[in-house]
């Protein structure tokens, strides 16, 4: 006895729909793995590799900081009280092979107050350590600071002019090979810095010497050197353009003076 037809169209589309599943279950492998993401790669989990930072380039190398006060020489972290004998040679140990010193020219700072004695000292030690030359920074008078360029010459013409400050406070001011010194008594408030300047001013024609040598007994101050110094330098018409210190002179007599190294 045959089928009705009704009967075998939906035995017809229901066989049909599970052909259907079997192909996408066969497709799949798993029906479930279909509702599933695909897993990402290894490449895509992994986080980007940080990046490292390029290390900070050295700083660049520094003559070390050099100060001068009324009783103490610091060089860097270093100091050395001041007022002993030898002090040049004790600070030249702590100049000697250090950065931007050997044929340089080397800055410091003078306080006003520290004896002359102490920033030649610093001086010879600079010369010891073969550096070129120096300028020392230094306040003053007005307050601002300023800067004293100085020389190591071993040696300087006959007619090169000595400013030289006495114990009295009196300026003597005479060539450097010996002559009749010009004395400019104290003024009311020290040194007359402004005649002194004149008498160096008139020592100088005719002599083209770039050296002023000068300096001052230490019973007196640092800063009377150094306002001296740069008055006689930056005067209208001055030759000279650097000063060499000097810790001891005779006012008339022919400069003696020791060789800083």
């Amino acid at each position: 006895m045959g089928f009705p037809a009704a009967k075998r169209r939906r035995d017809a589309g229901h066989l049909g729909g599970l052909l259907s599943v079997a192909l996408v279950a066969a497709a799949c492998g798993d029906l479930l793995a279909c509702d599933k993401e695909p897993a990402a790669t290894s490449a895509e989990a992994a986080p980007p590799p940080a990046t490292t930072a390029p290390p900070a380039p050295p700083e660049p190398p520094r003559a070390p900081d050099i100060l001068v006060d009324a009783s103490h020489v610091a060089v860097g972290n270093n100091q050395v009280v001041a007022g002993e004998p030898g002090l040049a040679d004790k600070v030249a140990v702590f100049l000697n092979g250090r950065p931007l010193i050997e044929g340089q020219t080397v800055g410091f700072v003078a306080m006003r107050n520290a004896k002359p004695s102490y920033v030649a000292a610093v001086v010879a030690a600079l010369a010891r350590a073969k550096a070129t030359a120096a300028s020392v920074n230094t306040e003053a008078r007005d307050g601002t600071t300023e800067k004293l360029p100085l020389t190591f010459a071993k040696a300087v013409r006959d007619c090169t002019t000595v400013a030289w400050i006495a114990r009295d406070a009196a300026i003597d001011v005479w060539p450097a090979g010996g002559g009749t010194a010009k004395r400019i008594v104290r003024g009311l408030a020290g040194p007359d810095i402004t005649l002194g300047t004149e008498a160096a001013r008139k020592q100088s024609t005719g002599c083209n010497a770039s050296e002023l040598v000068t300096g001052a007994d230490d019973g007196l101050t640092w800063g009377l050197v150094f306002d001296l110094a740069t008055s006689i330098l930056g005067a209208p018409g001055a030759r000279a353009s650097t000063a060499m210190l000097v810790t001891g002179a005779v006012a008339g007599r022919k400069l003696v003076r020791e060789s800083p190294e």
